[in-house]
């Protein structure tokens, strides 16, 4: 609640279409903020909620706080929902990205955004959605060659039994399954540039997985990982700050994509 007084209000700025479909299900519709004419490259930001929960607007605040962000600093903003757990679990969350991506790109002239220019942000949840979208090659049609940054914030990459219910109920009871259905089995060298992001008050076992990521990323491409460790935030405040005074997240975000 700390950052709500100051985002509660929508930027006059910043224009939104809402509830853009691109798909049949009742949660394949999206957000798009945009400031200013002419073409933009597109953010795509994913978001988290446990593979059971979360929304592109949960309470007309977050996340239309990241939309309006990145949407001021020159990007066409998409925030989607996706399809959620146990009614639709893995690989749905990866399948609807995928899905997204296509409709962008083949409806890139109504949205004035450049398509081969797509960085995508996931947070959490989102973070593994968007991992197993990126390295498992049976679950991707969206041409990789047309995104250009990846971040993945606080993730869910490997699962091992025994997994909390709401975990479970994305990747299944059957742990015979889970390596293969893990992002982190997948990694492979052939990536667009990737930034891995922690909290210093993120979860125990969430940064567990996000240096076990770092560690798989850094022995298929024979380099260290770019990993940013995020002083005084938690799990969910690095996504909340954006578009506050305290700009700490948002400018290693930006920085990143702009390289």
């Amino acid at each position: 609640d700390i950052y709500r007084p100051h985002i509660a209000a929508s930027d006059p700025a910043i224009v939104a279409r809402r509830n853009i479909e691109y798909g049949p299900h009742a949660r394949h519709r999206f957000d798009l903020y945009r400031c200013g004419s002419g073409p933009r490259s597109v953010l795509v930001f994913i978001h988290g909620g446990g593979f059971v929960a979360g929304s592109k607007d949960e309470d007309g605040t977050f996340h239309r706080n990241v939309g309006e962000y990145f949407a001021r600093h020159g990007y066409a903003a998409i925030v989607p929902n996706y399809r959620l757990a146990p009614s639709d679990p893995w690989p749905a969350g990866a399948q609807d990205i995928d899905r997204l991506l296509r409709w962008v790109v083949d409806h890139n002239d109504s949205l004035d955004a450049i398509p081969h220019a797509i960085n995508i942000v996931g947070q959490s949840a989102g973070a593994s959605h968007v991992a197993t979208w990126l390295f498992d090659p049976t679950l991707k049609t969206f041409p990789r060659p047309n995104v250009e940054a990846v971040i993945l914030m606080a993730g869910f990459y490997k699962a091992d039994a025994p997994l909390t219910p709401p975990i479970q109920s994305h990747f299944g009871a059957d742990a015979s399954v889970y390596a293969e259905r893990s992002p982190i089995t997948h990694v492979a060298k052939q990536h667009p540039r990737l930034l891995l992001t922690i909290g210093e008050f993120d979860p125990g076992d969430m940064a567990q997985q996000t240096y076990l990521m770092a560690a798989a990323l850094s022995k298929a491409d024979a380099a260290s990982a770019r990993l940013h460790w995020f002083a005084g935030h938690n799990h969910v405040s690095t996504v909340q700050s954006l578009g506050c005074p305290q700009d700490d997240v948002g400018e290693v975000l930006r920085s990143f994509l702009a390289q």
